[in-house]
């Protein structure tokens, strides 16, 4: 009776034994090579001028083109600017008439001298005239040369002021131009930072977007993964499904960080984030379903 006794809990013992060994193999789940969650590139639009925000045409989850005008900054303070640059101009050409005629009046007199001067050589030829009156027709001749060349000068300091005038005025128009908000990028809108009515200024931040197409998957491996991670090696990258299941989507290394940094307290358990990793940043397609900040795992090919 005690051998029937002590064989039954020999097999209950097993029975056990082996439930035991299903479960622990159940619970052994196989794990990834790198974990990290999805990233954006956010690219921030400042204001590039100064003035009243007249409308900004921009709400948070809009799609963007490149190229579409989205807002405009006041341009009445440049307008006053051009007018004054404008009457400056004028004011400067106003005096070329008057230098033409300066110019105009010494070049007679240059005429009238040199007639003088060859009817004085031919005096002085004959002993008719002095060499002082020769010297004197010469120093007069020599004035006007130099009152002509003054004149000159004078005529391209104006033509240099226009110049630079014009050049003001050009550079107000390319700033009248900065006063319209333009989507540089096709993207998404992430987040409205200013109103209608606010002040602008440059530098100051508009909006932030991303091109949600050009997503990408940051992870982390350690220094012993490191020789085997490269450029545009392949790999794996599950997504959450479900509770149960993983999505696996194909990506490619395309940034290894040169630097080692301490695990973010996001991605490993709390013993692991005092080891140094290093980043490596995946890209893989995205048809809509990621996401920035989803969580994701990697297995390297």
């Amino acid at each position: 009776m005690k051998a029937i006794h002590h064989q039954k809990n020999m097999t209950l013992a097993m029975i056990g034994a082996i439930l035991l060994g299903f479960s622990s193999c159940g619970n052994q789940e196989e794990k990834s090579d790198a974990y990290g969650n999805f990233e954006l590139d956010k690219t921030i639009i400042s204001a590039e001028a100064q003035g009243r925000i007249l409308f900004l045409n921009v709400d948070e989850g809009q799609q963007l083109k490149a190229g579409d005008i989205l807002g405009q900054i006041d341009t009445v303070a440049f307008y006053y600017q051009k007018i004054q640059l404008f009457a400056q101009q004028e004011l400067a050409t106003a005096s070329l008439p008057d230098i033409d005629a300066q110019y105009a009046v010494q070049k007679q007199q240059e005429t009238n001298i040199l007639v003088n001067k060859e009817r004085t050589e031919k005096l002085f030829q004959k002993k008719a005239a002095t060499q002082k009156q020769v010297d004197d027709i010469e120093a007069s001749l020599s004035l006007t040369h130099a009152q002509m060349k003054a004149i000159t000068v004078k005529k391209n300091q104006v033509f240099e002021q226009v110049k630079s005038i014009q050049a003001q005025i050009d550079n107000i128009d390319y700033q009248i131009t900065k006063c319209v908000i333009v989507s540089p990028v096709d993207g998404k809108v992430l987040n409205k930072l200013s109103r209608t009515g606010e002040m602008a200024a440059p530098g100051k931040p508009l909006f932030t977007m991303a091109a949600l197409d050009d997503i990408r998957l940051k992870i982390y491996v350690s220094g012993n993964q490191l020789p085997h991670v490269k450029i545009g090696q392949p790999v794996d990258v599950l997504i959450d499904n479900d509770t149960e299941t993983n999505t696996t989507l194909s990506g490619e290394v395309v940034w290894i960080s040169e630097q080692a940094e301490f695990t973010p307290k996001t991605v490993q358990t709390k013993e692991e984030r005092v080891n140094l990793v290093y980043a490596v940043k995946v890209k893989c397609p995205n048809d809509g379903s990621l996401k920035a900040g989803m969580p994701a795992e990697v297995n390297f090919k």
